[in-house]
């Protein structure tokens, strides 16, 4: 039987593709599915917490609030990565099958540790591994020749400082070292990982769409579902998921303000309230909020469009949720939307931040009852044919099979001495003399260096000395924390918390730490 390891940050949300949903759906006989998080939601026993300690996850908070905002960096500094590897089931485990890996607080680096030791496969949610800091690269092509200079840093995830050249640079040089499993979820992000300098070496690249339960939308009629959300049954009914970022929202608002036609309609929305108010005296709007899925399930069936013109979208679950439902989507020329919705055929395909555009489309399907039937059940077939459930489970349970039967050949990453290793001691000494004192746990952790200090110089992150050096003294402070009694714990967290407090009433603290 083999064993898996499926690890994400949690367990009950996404659980349909962050390995939760797997525990249950895949062979029993064949594998034994066991999911380590960060936040355990569930109460199912074959779920495990990564931090069985919850003063080492504190630690793991607080790494990650003065990571981004002041250090400027992400996934660098953790205690995830030595939670995870000190798990019985991670020990035990023939393949770790990594989700979501930005949420987890794991290292990018540790990636070089855990791959010498098992098995791996990496599920790519979206583009962030390819990019030097966003989730969603927009029209930057920086990726494709290193990041820096990056046009927006106020994005998910943002930084306060550019360093997204450093951050690409690890990216890169971890995945040249290592030979695993790869699976994306589109032709669009398959397509991206094979124009990836980050990925060029990756030789297992799997395309695996996701499946959905597509039965059990159909659970509720148009008629029913518009009597329990209290919509007028004549009406021509919008539904969007509202959003700031990535959905599209400001070009939905436009279109609508310029819409023209005689037709009664409803704006349906759910997620963020009140973006669309000022449509309240042109049309009816309802504003669900966050809904789960069995109000999202009256939502789709009670609506006549779905208007998904994502900016940043890696797959669009939504869309193919309102494809079973056989609503006609429409989508912009971007992204992973067309490929899902098989657009134009299937979705409608509109030009990518047009919202001039994207008001003909809307038009066009409000005045056309018949286009709106044909392209419906179009989708309907789309999702029925290569979106199911079962296909997914069948396909990770090949992969799974193909993985285990083949031999790695990775191997501990050589890594030489460099000036940066000697001064980065000093910034690690200092916060660990802040942390703990001057007890006997930080000799443990306090690194021999001389006086002499480097003046001017900014920290290359991407030097993997630097990088081996953050990883050991990760891995110091996790067996120091595990190995000592409570006692010590609240006296450490104690000190952290009153660190955290200095750094952020003086700002420039760590700056001049980083850069001198």
């Amino acid at each position: 039987m083999i064993k898996i390891l499926e690890v994400n940050n949690l367990d009950l949300l996404g659980k349909r593709y962050n390995g939760y949903d797997m525990i249950n759906d895949l062979d029993n006989n064949k594998f034994d599915i066991k999911q380590a998080v960060i936040h355990k939601l569930s109460n199912n026993s074959r779920v495990i917490e990564i931090f069985k300690d919850k003063y080492i996850k504190m630690i793991q908070e607080k790494f990650e609030y003065y990571e981004q905002p002041i250090l400027s960096i992400k996934n660098v500094l953790s205690m995830s990565t030595p939670a995870l590897m000190d798990l019985k089931e991670y020990q035990e485990a023939d393949i770790i099958h990594i989700h979501m890996l930005h949420n987890t607080g794991l290292s990018v680096y540790s990636l070089t540790k855990i791959a010498k030791e098992k098995k791996v496969i990496l599920s790519l949610h979206d583009p962030w591994l390819l990019t030097g800091r966003c989730v969603h690269f927009y029209d930057c092509n920086n990726w494709k020749t290193g990041c820096g200079n990056c046009p927006t840093l106020t994005t998910a995830f943002s930084l306060n400082k550019d360093n997204s050249k450093y951050l690409w640079q690890i990216k890169k040089d971890v995945f040249d070292n290592i030979d695993i499993d790869v699976v994306v979820p589109t032709k669009w992000m398959l397509n991206n990982v094979k124009e990836s300098p980050v990925f060029k070496n990756q030789k297992h690249i799997h395309k695996i769409p996701f499946g959905i339960d597509y039965e059990k939308w159909n659970t509720i009629s148009k008629e029913e579902a518009r009597i329990k959300l209290n919509i007028p049954k004549e009406d021509i009914v919008l539904f969007h998921r509202a959003q700031d970022e990535f959905k599209g929202t400001p070009y939905v608002l436009e279109a609508l303000k310029e819409l023209n036609t005689d037709k009664r309609i409803t704006i349906l929305t759910c997620d963020t309230t009140n973006l669309f108010d000022e449509l309240k005296d042109k049309y009816n709007v309802i504003d669900l909020g966050i809904i789960k899925d069995q109000k999202m399930i009256q939502a789709m069936n009670a609506c006549d469009i779905f208007l998904m013109p994502s900016i940043g979208e890696s797959f669009g679950l939504m869309a193919v949720e309102a494809m079973a439902c056989a609503k006609p989507v429409i989508v912009f020329d971007n992204t992973a939307m067309p490929s899902v919705t098989h657009a134009p055929e299937c979705g409608y395909l509109v030009k990518d931040k047009d919202s001039n555009d994207l008001r003909k489309a809307i038009e066009e399907l409000v005045n056309n009852p018949k286009e709106r039937e044909k392209r419906g059940n179009l989708g309907r077939k789309i999702v029925e044919e290569e979106y199911s459930n079962e296909k997914y489970n069948k396909s990770l349970e090949d992969l799974y099979l193909e993985v285990s039967k083949r031999t790695s050949h990775n191997e501990e990453i050589k890594v030489e001495k460099s000036e940066n290793e000697e001064q980065f001691k000093y910034y690690l000494n200092d916060i660990t003399v802040r942390i703990f004192g001057t007890n006997k746990y930080a000799k443990e952790l306090l690194y021999k260096i001389d006086n002499k200090r480097i003046s001017n110089y900014e920290y290359d992150f991407s030097d993997l000395a630097l990088q081996e050096l953050i990883y050991n003294y990760c891995e110091k402070l996790f067996k120091i924390m595990k190995n000592n009694k409570i006692e010590i714990k609240e006296s450490l967290l104690l000190k952290i918390n009153k660190l955290l407090y200095f750094i952020k009433n003086n700002p420039d603290f760590l700056k001049n730490k980083v850069k001198r």
